[in-house]
C-alpha cells in the first residue's frame, strides 16, 4: 500500500517547521532591546548583535561584532529583570532543542518507513502514530517556550525570529493534526468486519452455494 497523500503533506509541513525552527534559533533577532544609554541591540538564543544606528550622535567607533551566547546568559534590557530574561532564554533554548530533536527523529522515522529500511515499513501499526507523537511533542514544547515571552520589558520588543518560531510551531501543530485525523479516520474504516458476505437473493430457496459475492474490508 502506498504512503497516503495526507501523511506526505504532514511530513512536508514538519520539514518546513524544522527549517524555520533552526533559522529562528541561529539568528540574532529574537528580541530588540533598548539599553539605559539609548543603544539598541538584537538578542537571539545563541547570538547578540549591537544595532548599527545605536547612537547616531556618539563619536565614531569600531563596530562590535556579534557575540556568542550560552546557557545562563542574562542580557537584560532597560527596566528588565536579569533573572526573568535568563529564565526566558534558557527555557526557549531548551524547548527549541527538544523540538528540533523531535522533528528530526520524526522525519527520520518517516524516511525509514518509506524506504523500508531496518524492517520499518509504512504499513506498520506504530509507524504513523510514532511520527504524530513526535510532531505533537515538538508543537507542545515550542508553545511552552513561546509562552515564557508573554512578559517583556517596556523597552523591549519581539523581533522577527520570534515570529518565525511561532510559524514553525503552527506548522508542527498542523502536521500532528493531519496525522492524528488520518489515524482516526483509518480506524473508523476498520470498524467493519473483515469479510462481508452478500447473498444474491434472500428469497431463493435454501441450498448450498459456492458463488456468493463477498467484499473484503481494507483492514
Amino acid at each position: 500500500m502506498a504512503v497516503g497523500r495526507l501523511v506526505v503533506l504532514a511530513a512536508g509541513a514538519a520539514l518546513l517547521s524544522l527549517l524555520l525552527n533552526a533559522t529562528a534559533a541561529l539568528s540574532s533577532g529574537w528580541v530588540l532591546q533598548v539599553l539605559e544609554d539609548g543603544r539598541k541591540r538584537s538578542v537571539g538564543l545563541w547570538t547578540v548583535c549591537e544595532s548599527a544606528d545605536a547612537d547616531a550622535h556618539a563619536r565614531p567607533r569600531a563596530r562590535v561584532p556579534c557575540q556568542t551566547l550560552g546557557w545562563g546568559a542574562d542580557l537584560a534590557g532597560y527596566q528588565e529583570s536579569r533573572s526573568t530574561v535568563k529564565l526566558q532564554f534558557d527555557m526557549m533554548r531548551a524547548c527549541n532543542l527538544m523540538a528540533t530533536v523531535a522533528l528530526t527523529v520524526g522525519q527520520l522515522i518517516f524516511l525509514l518507513g518509506v524506504l523500508k529500511i531496518n524492517r520499518i515499513t509504512h504499513d506498520s501499526q506504530w509507524w504513523e502514530e510514532a511520527i504524530a507523537a513526535l510532531f505533537q511533542l515538538a508543537s507542545f514544547v515550542l508553545v511552552i517556550g513561546l509562552v515564557a515571552f508573554y512578559r517583556i520589558g517596556p523597552y523591549t520588543h519581539l523581533s522577527y525570529s520570534c515570529y518565525i518560531n511561532i510559524t514553525a510551531c503552527l506548522l508542527a501543530t498542523l502536521a500532528a493534526a493531519m496525522l492524528i485525523w488520518n489515524i482516526l479516520h483509518r480506524r473508523d474504516d476498520c470498524l467493519s468486519p473483515p469479510v462481508i458476505v452478500i447473498s444474491r437473493s434472500l428469497a431463493m430457496p435454501f441450498r448450498p452455494r459456492l458463488d456468493n459475492d463477498y467484499v473484503e474490508s481494507p483492514c
